[in-house]
């Protein structure tokens, strides 16, 4: 059994600003349809939700990732 997964709200790991740049950065980085599709979902969600998606850490990971943002 897998132990608990680390999801926080969206304004917990970024700003509002930053968190948009992140995913018009990673829309325009995604060449592989794993990443596409994965941006398209969490691009959906914030539209949803705004700041209160929650975001895993693996997510986070993801989306940096893509963004190709260096931490």
């Amino acid at each position: 059994m897998a132990g608990p997964i680390d999801s926080r709200p969206a304004s917990e790991r970024y700003t509002q600003k930053r968190l948009e740049k992140l995913l018009a950065d990673a829309e325009l980085n995604a060449t592989r349809d794993w990443d596409r599709n994965f941006i398209t979902d969490m691009q959906s969600r914030y539209k949803s939700y705004g700041m209160g998606i929650h975001i895993s850490t693996l997510q986070k990971h993801h989306l940096e990732r893509i963004a190709a943002i260096e931490e």
